[in-house]
């Protein structure tokens, strides 16, 4: 399927300097890992890594044919890096790079995937970065709610997105063709840039949401846009995590809240030619900001972050 014609410039269009990289190369608050943990700068060891130390854990029984336990399960709402990998040695005890079979995985979603695979690349001093958007490979005709890593390949000067949740299961379920260390911008739209689509009319945003539960519209385009101007700043949020800026189900954007999107929109869709800017704004902005404490959706609850 053809995404709107704003995703030909998804990614950095102008040259990123040495101050950005060296940003996304560090750890962040939740991607921070302990000491002697694995890191590499090899993609194709990354992804393998975390493949076999994760499962999607709502198709874990249909796809991989295993019931996850409740600690394995529940890890999906763990958003500290460090922790989870705990959660993986404590459900198999064998090093982090050993694969294990998925039974012995831990439960995981599309954010899990994203934001290991930084996280094993930023300990290797890798410049890399969790983005929020949708994913046009799930559902034909339809824009899944979804999460992908991208990172820097200085060779070519430019980021490259990779979606290490489609193992070979994944691809064969879904019948990708693609190349999941390369996922192009005819295959996944950043928040921002489904946004602008959305405004110029170019989207319906009634195909932008989870099909899972039967949910889309213009709210989830936004929730998206705010998780990822979060992860911009290296704070990457669950999906289901609430805070800030937004309007629920069944409502509908002021003019005040259109134009907030409008703003941080701009500031997403080439984030290293304003990185400054983009910095600045999520650091004095409530509404975007990532706080002490944000509501867990799928929990109805509000947890400390």
């Amino acid at each position: 399927m053809t995404l709107p014609s704003s995703c030909s410039s998804c990614g950095s269009i102008g040259p990123v300097d040495e101050e950005t990289l060296d940003f996304y190369a560090a750890p962040g608050r939740f991607t921070t890992l302990e000491e002697g943990d694995f890191a590499s700068g090899d993609i194709h060891k990354v992804v393998h890594v975390v493949q076999g130390l994760l499962v999607y854990d709502v198709v874990a029984e249909p796809f991989y044919g295993v019931e996850l336990r409740p600690d394995q399960a529940e890890a999906i709402h763990e958003r500290d890096t460090a922790r989870l990998l705990a959660i993986a040695r404590a459900v198999d005890a064998r090093p982090i790079d050993e694969a294990r079979a998925p039974a012995n995985r831990v439960g995981a979603r599309c954010h899990v995937f994203s934001r290991l695979t930084v996280a094993f690349l930023r300990a290797a001093g890798v410049p890399a970065r969790a983005r929020c958007g949708f994913g046009a490979y799930f559902r034909p005709g339809w824009f899944e709610d979804h999460w992908v890593a991208e990172y820097w390949k200085p060779g070519e000067s430019r980021w490259q997105m990779v979606d290490a949740q489609l193992d070979d299961t994944w691809r064969k379920m879904i019948t990708f063709e693609g190349d999941a260390l390369a996922i192009t911008t005819t295959e996944f739209m950043t928040a921002g840039h489904a946004w602008q689509a959305w405004r110029r009319g170019e989207l319906d945003a009634g195909r932008c949401g989870l099909s899972a539960i039967n949910e889309h519209g213009s709210r989830w385009i936004a929730g998206n846009l705010r998780r990822d101007m979060a992860s911009l700043n290296k704070v990457e949020m669950l999906p289901w995590d609430v805070w800030g800026a937004g309007w629920g189900p069944g409502e509908e954007p002021t003019d005040a809240q259109l134009h907030f999107f409008d703003t941080v929109a701009d500031l997403t869709v080439d984030p290293d030619a304003r990185f400054v800017e983009l910095r600045r704004r999520y650091e004095t902005d409530e509404l975007l900001r990532v706080d002490a404490k944000v509501l867990n959706a799928l929990r109805d609850k509000v947890e400390p972050v």
